[in-house]
């Protein structure tokens, strides 16, 4: 039985496109983070350090589908490309739980061979106390949850799933 919804599917881990996205929130988290101290910048920068690491996860879960897939004659087919992530939230620690057994085990390979400092289940626990920051940040106004913030304990969690995402074995298939 074909559980598929649209005529293509493919999956590129990491996706090109969202990593292309959270490489970008990186930059702008790096370049806020090297302004001058009080430089009014302290939320926007957490905001895209936030948002960095959700978007190095979600490019780890989300399949490439065409929308209006046809044959163009001549053997050429296409249609609208689109991401759409496998999962919806903001949650860090349980978008990652539901990545793929395969880079799971490229994790587990990768920290067995001391090319990455974490395993699999030790990323879950670095990026879990920043489970809820993306929505926090965006809303600190109606809460205190930054007053603890570790910004050095943040940017150590982004830059180390930066890291790990750059080594892992990419993956592409077609769903058939």
């Amino acid at each position: 039985m074909n559980n598929k919804t649209y005529q293509y599917e493919r999956i590129e881990i990491p996706n090109s496109s969202v990593l292309d996205s959270a490489e970008q929130f990186y930059d702008g988290a790096e370049f806020l983070r090297q302004l001058p101290p009080m430089s009014g910048v302290l939320l926007p920068m957490i905001t895209n350090a936030a948002l960095a690491i959700e978007l190095y996860i979600k490019s780890l879960c989300v399949r490439s589908i065409i929308k209006d897939y046809k044959n163009f004659g001549n053997g050429v087919y296409g249609g609208r490309v689109t991401e759409e992530p496998l999962t919806k939230g903001h949650d860090l620690s349980s978008l990652l739980l539901i990545i793929g057994s395969e880079v799971i085990d490229n994790i587990e390979t990768l920290h067995a061979d001391g090319v990455i400092q974490y395993s699999f289940f030790e990323l879950v626990e670095l990026v879990k106390p920043y489970d809820k920051l993306f929505v926090e940040a965006r809303y600190a106004y109606e809460n205190d949850a930054l007053s603890n913030l570790d910004i050095t304990g943040l940017f150590h969690c982004l830059t180390t799933l930066r890291f790990t995402i750059q080594k892992i074995t990419r993956i592409e298939r077609v769903l058939a």
